[in-house]
Formats: C-alpha cells, structure tokens, sequence
C-alpha cells in the first residue's frame, strides 16, 4: 500500500499517539501528530472509491460473488456450463466492453479475478453458502453492498477507459455517447450473456438496474471528461469544480443509495419515478404505441387487420374484435 492510503495513516496515527504518550514532552512528536490530524479526513473516502488495494479485492470478490449466485438460478446441464455461465454472468460487461474496445476480458487478464471467480462459482453451487447468503440479510446485506461499490467503480473507469480510446467526432470535441454506452454495458452486460437470454432484460422498459448506470456514465462523463465542449462547462457551472474522485464518489452514493433504499425500505423504490423519467418510458411510450396499434387496427379492413389487447397479438381482425378493442 501507498503512504496515501488511509489504513496506512490509520496506523501511523496510532504509533504517534503512542509515542506521544510515552513522551509527552517531545515537542516533533506533538508537532507531526497534529500534522497528522489535521491532513484532510480521506480515509472513508479512500474506501469508497477503492483506492485501497485491500478493499478493491473485497469489493470485487463480493461483485463476482452476487453474479455466481445469479448464474446459480439458472438451470445448468453439466457443471461446466455453470462455470462458464458463472464467468459469463459476472463478468459480462468485463467481456463485451473490452473485446470492443480491443482488448483481453478482464477475468483472462487477471489471475486474481480469474481465481476469485472460481472460488465464488465452488461456493454458489457445491456448497449451501450461496443458499445461506439468499435468504440471510445479515450476510447478504455487506456482501452485495461491496458488489455495488465495485459496481460503481468500475462503471467510472470504464468511462474513462473508453473516452481515451475512442475518438471525437466533428460535431463535439470529445468521444460523447460512446464511453456512456460502453458505461452503462460494462455494468449491465452480464443480464445479456449467455446470448441465450436475449433483450429480455429490456423487453419490459429500462428497470433501475439500467437507469442508475446510465445516469452515473453520463454525469461522469460530462462533469470529469468533457472540458471544453458546452455541456461539461455548463454542467460544471450549477455543480462547481468536481474532480475525478468526488465524481467516483457520487456514482458510488447513488449505486450503494439505491440498494441500500430498496434492500432496507422499499423494494420498488425508483430514484427516477418522482422526475418522471420512468412515466415518460415506461407508461407514456407504450400508451402512444397502444394508441397507434388501435388505431391502424380499426382502420384496417376485416380480415387484414392486427388488434391490441394488451400486447400486440399477430391474427386475424373480426368485427367482435374490433368492436372489443374500440370499447377497450
């Protein structure tokens, strides 16, 4: 660990006030330990934002350990297709977004990864653990908060991976839509793979489970990247100066937020539904499409026509279903 790290100046916090009581009349030791206290109080933030070594790897094995208990769910005929689903549900994004952005999964990357991996896929599915955790909120609780902080780390440092490697188009200074894309598929990718499972995850609007990547890869993007185009400079004039840090950090509020609200108090809380985010995509959208698909039914000639009943069925218009769907 660095110097800078906050378990590092823990510990030599407490071996100056050590050495202050065993000689409270040297005058270097008072002077560096009120040095010390006075340094900016970084330590929780240090934690946060994993810059402790030690906390990373935590935070990663409780990240792939929640995507091992979700590939767990999942029926599997060998144990071999468990492991490959496991490694494919944890590391989905750690997949997709690099192979795009031409480089190596990040689990073929990492012998550390790659062995936690192994290690969480034994735990979910030759042992009760996995079990234990599902329906222990005391252990599931720390667990899948470490994995939503890891979450929300890596979510940021795919933004900046991706707006070094992409390349800015004639119409804004920097990469714009592309690190956002690649943000929010680095954080959701693992609900697309296996490719078995198709745009299911999606086939019902944007759950939260997108909507808070999305909404992080953009305010990151726009307030840390984006330093000359309009809406960085725009953005940064309502919120004042944000470094890289406190970005990382407020994504990570939002993503530990969010959990930590539906885990503890409602289950169904959406940060977005109060904005009317959720209305507009979820209920107005879909009330449009409703509107369209009756409209072109009770136009349509008997016989060449579709009607909707609650979801777009393909068959034949009579005149009872017209006369139903009018009525609807």
């Amino acid at each position: 660990a660095s110097p800078s790290c906050g378990t590092v100046r823990l510990a030599r916090r407490a071996l100056l006030a050590i050495g202050t009581m065993g000689n409270s009349s040297s005058q270097k030791v008072m002077e560096e330990l009120e040095a010390e206290l006075a340094k900016p109080e970084q330590e929780l933030v240090e934690l946060l934002t994993l810059q402790d070594a030690t906390a990373k790897l935590l935070c990663a094995f409780c990240f792939i350990f929640m995507g091992a208990r979700a590939a767990a769910k999942a029926k599997s005929g060998s144990w071999v297709e468990s492991l490959i689903r496991t490694f494919l549900t944890a590391f989905g994004g750690g997949t997709l977004v690099p192979l795009i952005l031409g480089k190596p999964p990040v689990f073929l990357d990492s012998d550390v990864l790659f062995c936690m991996t192994l290690l969480a896929w034994a735990l979910t599915h030759l042992t009760p653990v996995g079990r234990w955790v599902e329906y222990n909120q005391a252990l599931r609780l720390p667990l899948n908060l470490g994995g939503y902080i890891f979450k929300a780390v890596k979510c940021c440092s795919t933004v900046n991976t991706a707006a070094k490697v992409l390349s800015a188009s004639a119409l804004y200074p920097i990469p714009l839509m592309g690190p956002i894309v690649l943000g929010v598929l680095g954080s959701t990718g693992g609900m697309f793979l296996p490719f078995d499972k198709g745009l299911a995850a999606v086939s019902k609007g944007l759950s939260v489970a997108f909507e808070i990547p999305l909404a992080c890869s953009a305010f990151f993007h726009i307030i840390v990247n984006d330093q000359s185009g309009f809406l960085g400079t725009t953005l940064r004039q309502l919120t004042g100066p944000v470094t890289n840090e406190t970005a990382v950090l407020a994504a990570v509020g939002w993503f530990a937020g969010t959990y930590l609200t539906k885990e503890l108090l409602d289950s169904s809380f959406d940060p977005f539904e109060a904005s009317g985010y959720t209305y507009l995509f979820n209920a107005v959208i879909p009330a449009r499409t409703y509107c369209l698909e009756e409209a072109a039914a009770q136009t349509a000639p008997v016989g060449s026509g579709r009607v909707y009943e609650g979801k777009v069925k393909a068959h034949t218009a009579t005149e009872e279903d017209l006369k139903k769907s009018k009525a609807e």
